[in-house]
């Protein structure tokens, strides 16, 4: 994990310190990462499947990437992006890997390079290492976790479904699923917005738990994870109900 890691680190820096004007250049020391990163953006329907979100950590209170980095990563996109509302998926998925920013659970990168992730969905191990497929990063994260989002009752392992009800049309729901042989549990986020259902994020959760269950349920509603809401500010609070899916705990 090391190694990408650096190299990662090495990718953010080049980025950071290219010339404004021609971000094109930076993108020949990530081939790799660019390639994926395109691949990505050049699908509709991939994009279609994720929110949006801000860069600015509401746990770090920090943005994640450099205005530099995000430019990069949004190049070519409609205007509606711009710093610091982004893709969530360009951001949650590659914006991550380049994060260089260290906040209390690590760097945001980890649950990408590490198997904690995978092992929740009772997936061989390196599913979603960037490297590990030709297959896009941010597709893979979909093709797993917007099913789970779509359908928790459906979905083998989840322990936890909630939907925080904004209004008629509108909830946010995080979907916990655990595999116990593992000992590995998972989140999904993201929004149901009249019957369209659009990710935000998918990490891995440590330490699940009863007690960590109760504490859930006992907060308020809210925006999370970064999640960029329309007309309100990312991680405010909401007077809605809370709907009970699942609770296994």
């Amino acid at each position: 994990m090391n190694d990408i890691s650096d190299s990662l680190s090495a990718i953010e820096q080049a980025i950071s310190s290219s010339d404004p004007a021609d971000l094109e250049v930076a993108a020949v020391s990530a081939k790799w990462l660019d390639d994926q990163i395109t691949e990505s953006k050049s699908d509709p329907a991939q994009m279609a499947l994720w929110t949006s979100s801000t860069v600015v950590d509401g746990n770090a209170e920090f943005p994640l990437l450099n205005r530099r980095v995000f430019t990069w990563l949004h190049r070519g996109l409609p205007d509606a992006y711009g710093f610091p509302i982004g893709h969530a998926g360009l951001m949650h998925t590659y914006g991550y890997l380049l994060s260089p920013v260290v906040t209390a659970y690590g760097l945001k990168r980890e649950r990408w390079l590490t198997a904690d992730l995978a092992e929740a969905f009772g997936l061989k191990a390196s599913f979603f290492y960037p490297t590990a497929s030709a297959a896009p990063l941010m597709e893979r994260v979909a093709h797993v976790a917007l099913p789970t989002l779509t359908d928790p009752l459906a979905t083998s392992g989840t322990v936890l479904a909630l939907d925080e009800v904004v209004d008629e049309s509108r909830k946010m729901r995080t979907v916990f699923v655990s595999n116990a042989g593992r000992n590995a549990t998972a989140a999904v986020y993201g929004s149901v917005t009249d019957g369209v259902v659009q990710l935000v994020s998918a990490f891995p959760v440590k330490g699940f738990s009863a007690e960590y269950v109760v504490e859930r349920l006992a907060g308020p509603t809210r925006y999370r994870y970064n999640y960029s809401p329309p007309g309100a500010l990312p991680g405010s609070e909401f007077d809605g109900e809370l709907d009970i899916l699942i609770c296994a705990r």
